[in-house]
């Protein structure tokens, strides 16, 4: 960032967050972990949280084609990580914009057909935006 100026309005990332009783959901944490990023994991009195992302560079180009990446992965874990995922009380596909002061607007379109699979999966699509960042003050 330059002194004075924001960042613009951008698509950070899609992440994956699941969250469940370690008992239910561990092998489901242990497969997404094989095949992606894991940002977070927090294990507390037997239910565990944890927080993915896409190892493609290329897919976090646009929410669209990240959540894309992420739902091939899902559509492609062992039979008992997929029955696992099933247990897992959340399931949330959030998507990060870092808001800025310019441009004025920035829209994301995310396609009928990638919704669908995500809820045919029986997750759900989650948006945080992330405030701008405060001007320098002047001296």
């Amino acid at each position: 960032m330059t002194r004075g100026r924001s960042e613009p309005t951008h698509f950070l990332n899609v992440d994956l967050e699941i969250a469940g009783r370690v008992s239910q959901i561990g092998v489901l944490v242990k497969a997404l972990n094989e095949r992606l990023i894991s940002l977070h994991e927090l294990v507390e009195r037997g239910r565990v949280r944890a927080h993915f992302e896409s190892l493609s560079p290329r897919s976090s180009r646009t929410p669209a084609l990240t959540l894309r990446t992420l739902l091939d992965v899902i559509e492609a874990l062992p039979v008992a990580a997929r029955h696992a995922w099933k247990l897992a009380r959340v399931r949330d596909f959030n998507i990060g914009i870092q808001a800025g002061r310019l441009p004025h607007f920035e829209e994301y379109a995310v396609e009928p057909e990638t919704l669908t699979r995500v809820a045919r999966l029986g997750g759900q699509v989650v948006v945080t935006v992330y405030a701008p960042f405060p001007r320098p003050r002047s001296r």
